[in-house]
């Protein structure tokens, strides 16, 4: 190689060149993140792209089996994600031939309860698991994990907490209410979280306490009516017709998202959104 090459080469530190230039040396490869194939054309591949940002994650996603099976050679991803959508090239036929290549590679198929015949192709094609579908993105996450060869080198970050009106950021201190970004104070941040994750539950003033600041720290009740108070204020709530975060005399507080006041009649609790259909 030229010099300019070789600096090239070198300087590069990008995740595929990391991992070819370990495996030629023959040293121990170096991962900072989880290189995941997702081979699957449905139309909640875009919702599982933005579940999953910020997370330590390569993701690369290829609609047609037959072209992944290329992209494994190229990219050697730590995990495959399979779907059953098709193409040119069955996914089972897909997972026959990357069996017959390489028997370890972690592959992780959905199915949907629908696809019986397809679970069963899948378990007797080597899958390493078979997961229904529609993906829970937290339990998918954490099993890729864990079948990556580098689950020891990467540790996970929160999810966001999407709840239809209210999105809460699973590690920086921001939420989008009604799609307007809304930065936080870091404690504000930590007890809107805390909230958002056990939306409807009746919680009591110490459990609050206890969840937010710690067991055993010395915090005074006055401090977490003043952060429940600017904690309403930013959600638009009222301080004394509050529907946010309501006050249960003698029992403690609850958490749930109301409608847009323009629309009238009570609101349910949306659900944590943590799925893509399939």
């Amino acid at each position: 190689m030229t010099s300019s090459v070789v600096n090239a080469w070198e300087s590069d530190s990008s995740q595929f060149h990391a991992r070819r230039r370990a495996s030629l040396s023959g040293t121990e490869k170096v991962h900072h993140r989880v290189v995941v194939l997702l081979v699957d054309n449905g139309e909640e591949v875009a919702q599982f792209v933005k579940a999953i940002e910020g997370q330590p994650v390569e993701l690369h996603v290829c609609a047609e089996p037959a072209e992944a099976l290329l992209q494994v050679g190229r990219l050697s991803p730590d995990v495959v994600i399979l779907g059953p959508g098709g193409g040119l090239l069955d996914p089972i036929d897909f997972l026959t031939v990357i069996r017959a290549d390489d028997p370890q590679l972690p592959v992780v198929v959905g199915a949907g309860a629908d696809c019986p015949d397809f679970t069963v192709r899948a378990h007797n094609a080597g899958a390493s698991a078979v997961i229904p579908r529609p993906f829970r993105v937290r339990e998918l996450l954490a099993l890729v994990n864990s079948l990556s060869p580098t689950a020891h080198q990467v540790e996970l970050r929160p999810l966001a907490i999407d709840l239809g009106r209210l999105r809460v950021d699973g590690a920086v201190p921001q939420m989008w209410l009604d799609g307007r970004q809304v930065e936080l104070p870091p404690m504000e941040f930590l007890l809107l979280r805390f909230f958002a994750e056990r939306v409807g539950a009746l919680l009591t003033r110490q459990e609050v306490l206890d969840g937010v600041w710690g067991q055993g720290a010395s915090v005074r009740s006055n401090t977490l009516n003043v952060h429940v108070m600017r904690l309403r204020k930013r959600l638009g709530d009222d301080d004394q017709n509050p529907r946010w975060i309501r006050a249960v005399r003698g029992l403690g507080l609850q958490f749930s998202v109301p409608e847009p006041e323009s629309v009238t009649g009570g609101g349910a609790a949306p659900s944590v959104g943590e799925e893509f259909a399939g």
